[in-house]
């Protein structure tokens, strides 16, 4: 039987993504008793902005990255690691070995992806995996304005089920050590690090994929999240000496012929200890991306971000860089069969109120690709 062209591309680049490499290489193992496997990620970015309402916001910069995954998959045990360089960071971003217990399913032990953030199980930190560029903040990483943990260091259970009418369920779920909330952003725990102030993190996510071999899915995430703080030398009235995170949601990632549609809605309710007393906050967050894709080379996408209450979130209000509300459009050009360029311009809300918002429309172009 043969697939249309966009049909085949699309599963092509999920194979790429899917469980972070692993999924690639449990196909070519068995096609080819292949057990490892290196794959590059290099990206340029440049971004500016215009019409800020607040000067402080204006900004440019050009940043290189180099994603690198190895990863290792034999019959009962399998190991991933990946490092990102960038212009700004250098560190690994997940160690993990896993181990076989079950016909799909695994416990990995180590640094990985926090299962409740949807869009990092499916793009991870390969640029060239996402349409977007940018992605929404609600499922940033810590130290790019993320709200809640991206990268836990602990014990991680991942099993997925085959039902008989060609469904699937997947189910994740980890225990570990949560960041810590340190200059107005979160720090996860590093694979190096030594005995810290990480309180625990718990993490859920369950997905259903009506059939198996596609990639239309829909799910629930969920988890609870002790974030301590470091504490400043010179404590401030209104800052956090810990904050206890619940969330609840649920995701979709939708496909129809050259329609793609992601989105989730997740509801958060903090408790933050502050050095003037305890606060309770709640607020609810999402997005929803639409992406087209016009033929094999050229697919336009939009994406709209926002929530209820966030304006008003104390601990939103914490974090110097989180964005509130976003309103983007873009092109991904793919050049090459590894090769793309994409181009986004949006008018763009960083902080919540308690903190002070900036108003501000940004442009950012990128080039991104895959080796080998």
């Amino acid at each position: 039987m043969n697939m249309p062209a966009n049909d085949s591309k699309r599963i092509s680049r999920r194979r790429l993504a899917a469980a972070g490499l692993l999924g690639l290489l449990v196909g070519t193992a068995a096609n080819a008793d292949t057990e490892y496997e290196f794959l590059f990620f290099p990206s340029v970015d440049g971004f500016d902005t215009f019409s800020e309402s607040d000067s402080s916001v204006k900004d440019s910069f050009t940043r290189a990255a180099l994603d690198m995954l190895y990863g290792f998959s034999g019959d009962r045990f399998r190991f991933l690691g990946e490092f990102l360089w960038s212009s700004d960071e250098a560190e690994f971003e997940r160690l993990q070995a896993g181990l076989r217990v079950g016909d799909q399913t695994f416990v990995w032990g180590g640094r990985f992806h926090a299962p409740a953030k949807f869009w990092n199980s499916e793009y991870h930190h390969g640029q060239f995996l996402q349409t977007s560029i940018t992605r929404p903040a609600l499922e940033e990483w810590e130290h790019d304005g993320g709200s809640q943990p991206a990268h836990i260091m602990g014990l991680l259970l991942e099993s997925e089920h085959l039902r008989g009418d060609e469904s699937a369920v997947a189910v994740a779920a980890s225990a570990g050590l949560a960041p810590v909330f340190e200059h107005g952003e979160l720090h996860a725990h590093e694979i190096f690090e030594g005995i810290s102030d990480h309180g625990l993190s718990l993490n859920l996510r369950i997905g259903y994929r009506p059939q198996y071999l596609e990639s239309t899915q829909f799910g629930i995430v969920a988890a609870w999240n002790e974030i301590n703080a470091e504490p400043e030398l010179v404590p401030a009235p209104g800052q956090p000496e810990s904050i206890d995170q619940a969330s609840l949601g649920v995701f979709g990632d939708w496909h129809r012929e050259n329609l793609r549609l992601l989105a989730s809605l997740v509801y958060f309710d903090n408790e933050l200890d502050l050095t003037t007393g305890k606060v309770d906050d709640s607020y609810v967050l999402g997005y929803a991306q639409l992406e087209y894709q016009a033929n094999d080379i050229v697919t336009v996408f939009g994406r709209l971000e926002g929530g209820i209450d966030q304006d008003d979130s104390v601990y939103l209000g914490l974090l110097e860089t989180f964005i509130t509300e976003r309103y983007m459009l873009g092109t991904r050009w793919d050049v090459a069969k590894h090769h793309s360029l994409t181009f986004e311009i949006a008018d763009t809300t960083r902080g919540a109120e308690p903190g002070g918002s900036r108003d501000y429309n940004e442009y950012r172009l990128q080039w991104s690709a895959v080796f080998p």
